[in-house]
């Protein structure tokens, strides 16, 4: 069955003996390379849904002083923006606010955004993202949605990884979005370390108690 084989001489054997291992071995890496991938996606995807649950905190914190009367529909809006403006993440990462028309509502990072219609805003691969982020609330009340957009201060967009999420009584989506980095010594996707938001990330961002009401701070565990 293997004359074939024997017919070789001695040193193409060995040619292909060390290929078929090379391919081997390569073929044992990039699946690692891939499992590693899916391991820190997954770590972003909680990271980011940790965070945006602690900034739906902060809108549920705001629409309390509504619902008791204590602040207008307009005050409660203006402080829960204000509360997220200056939340931050991960040195850099942000929340953003649109409505379900969609239309911007607050990005602290491209403040030109805010009030525009983002309907036909699309990402360079043709995703209506804004589009996207509203379908996700309405089908689910909240999930993540993959895109690309620039990191802050950057122009080109990266690959992104965002969830979002519905907040009913203000017609409103709150989301965040971290990036994936392509590494230049192989070409495949690298995470950063997965941000673990902590107490002293957002120290310094909730507002002050509504008419002297005590503090309590709106993020949920």
């Amino acid at each position: 069955m293997f004359s074939w084989f024997r017919q070789i001489s001695v040193a193409h054997r060995l040619r292909a003996l060390v290929l078929a291992s090379v391919l081997s071995v390569l073929g044992v890496a990039c699946t690692l390379l891939w499992v590693s991938y899916q391991h820190q996606l997954a770590d972003r995807q909680r990271a980011v849904q940790h965070a945006v649950e602690v900034a739906r905190g902060v809108l549920d914190w705001a629409h309390e002083g509504e619902r008791v009367g204590r602040l207008t529909r307009a005050e409660a809006q203006q402080q829960a923006l204000a509360a997220l403006d200056r939340l931050r993440y991960g040195g850099t990462e942000y929340f953003w606010v649109n409505d379900m028309h969609p239309r911007v509502v607050h990005h602290p990072i491209k403040p030109e955004l805010n009030g525009r219609d983002v309907s036909d805003m699309k990402d360079p691969n043709g995703l209506a993202l804004f589009k996207a982020f509203v379908q996700v609330v309405r089908q689910q009340g909240s999930g993540f949605v993959h895109y690309q957009w620039p990191r802050p201060g950057e122009v080109d967009p990266v690959d992104k990884v965002s969830y979002v999420q519905g907040f009913a009584p203000w017609g409103w989506v709150v989301g965040s979005g971290l990036a994936a980095v392509r590494s230049q010594a192989n070409g495949l996707r690298s995470l950063p370390t997965p941000i673990r938001p902590s107490a002293s990330a957002w120290s310094g961002v909730v507002p002050r108690p509504l008419n002297g009401s005590s503090t309590t701070s709106p993020g949920r565990e």
